[in-house]
């Protein structure tokens, strides 16, 4: 019997075949995605255990249709301070696990007499975990997928295999083909989908060089489509005006799940380091990922889970440390050529193609 640097055991743990067990992480699509891999184990683990994952409201459609996800709650719902945590209370959780660490949601858990917290280490407020994993996720050459599953540790279960297991409603992925169709795609014909906004996640490729991939894409007979949020208008407006026209517009158009519908007619995906790069990840598509030369967003890190040779980043970077607030031109994604991109997506379709016939 060992213990760890905070003092507490780390003999494994053993659950209860029907333990009831909440996941939190109240961030981004794409975070909520690479986590969703954490209930896929406890369940190959655990048939019997209850699984409810904590997400805000916006990312609720996707974990409502998860495979090993029993419920969801949702974190604008659940109230602030002491209303939060009489519902955390009530709902008699065995075990919490933080897959985000974050300071409110530490001490909740704690105020509710959730009796095993687990989170990660070295911040003030994981005292209030009972059993902390010692990892600096920051400086990590591991992926998140891989960081979400060592908070498993405690509890001695092996990860095995990565799923993401997902399923989108047959209403759906028929709703989202109708809508291709009636834009000009022929079923059963390659779609190439590009996404080139990111939320402010990351530093994106230009929009001038997405429509000049359209563009190219579109002159050799293939079908491409371009998803976005209502609020990026204006940079979809500009990549249609360079790409010319037979671009498929679908901004606007789709809510999150209706996103994964279309995602999943996709033959490759062409995206930033965003949400719907991941997604398109767990829908089993071959993706493009293009990634900025920013520490916290690096593809080892966040890059498409399984698809680590599919990712364009700028190499020859002037700084010696890349940080977009304080950078006058933010250029260093200018070094990824259309010609670069447009080589690895055909080398994807390519692939897409010959196993599709196989």
């Amino acid at each position: 019997m060992g213990s760890q640097k905070s003092g507490f055991l780390v003999k494994p743990l053993h659950l209860k075949s029907n333990s009831n067990i909440l996941l939190i992480r109240t961030d981004r699509i794409g975070d909520v995605i690479l986590s969703t891999p954490v209930a896929s184990a406890i369940k190959r683990a655990f048939p019997d255990s209850r699984i409810t994952f904590l997400a805000r409201r916006y990312t609720r459609d996707l974990l409502v249709h998860h495979r090993d996800i029993d419920d969801v709650l949702i974190e604008e719902d659940l109230g602030n301070g002491k209303t939060a945590i009489k519902k955390l209370s009530e709902l008699k959780f065995d075990v919490c696990i933080a897959l985000h660490p974050e300071q409110k949601w530490a001490w909740r858990t704690y105020r509710a007499g959730i009796p095993v917290r687990v989170g990660t280490a070295y911040r003030a407020f994981s005292i209030f975990y009972n059993y902390r994993v010692f990892e600096h996720r920051k400086h990590s050459n591991l992926h998140e997928v891989d960081h979400n599953l060592n908070l498993l540790k405690p509890f001695d279960i092996s990860s095995g295999a990565v799923e993401f297991r997902f399923e989108i409603p047959k209403n759906v992925q028929e709703k989202a083909q109708l809508l291709l169709m009636e834009k000009g795609w022929e079923v059963g014909q390659p779609l190439l989908v590009l996404h080139p906004g990111s939320g402010g996640s990351a530093v994106d490729w230009p929009a001038e060089y997405f429509g000049e991939l359209a563009r190219a894409l579109i002159n050799q007979n293939l079908t491409v489509a371009v998803t976005g949020t209502k609020a990026e208008k204006k940079l979809i407006d500009r990549v249609t005006e360079i790409a010319g026209p037979g671009l498929l517009r679908l901004d606007g158009e789709l809510n999150l799940l209706e996103l994964a519908g279309v995602l999943n007619q996709a033959s490759v995906v062409v995206a930033n380091s965003t949400g719907p790069l991941h997604l398109a990840v767990a829908m089993g598509i071959r993706v493009v990922g293009l990634y900025c030369p920013v520490s916290p967003c690096h593809p080892e890190r966040w890059g498409p889970y399984g698809q680590a040779d599919s990712v364009l980043v700028p190499e020859d970077v002037s700084c010696k440390s890349c940080n977009p607030k304080k950078c006058a031109e933010i250029r260093c994604m200018e070094q990824i050529s259309v010609e670069m991109v447009l080589k690895k997506v055909m080398e994807q379709l390519t692939d897409y193609q010959k196993k599709k016939v196989g």
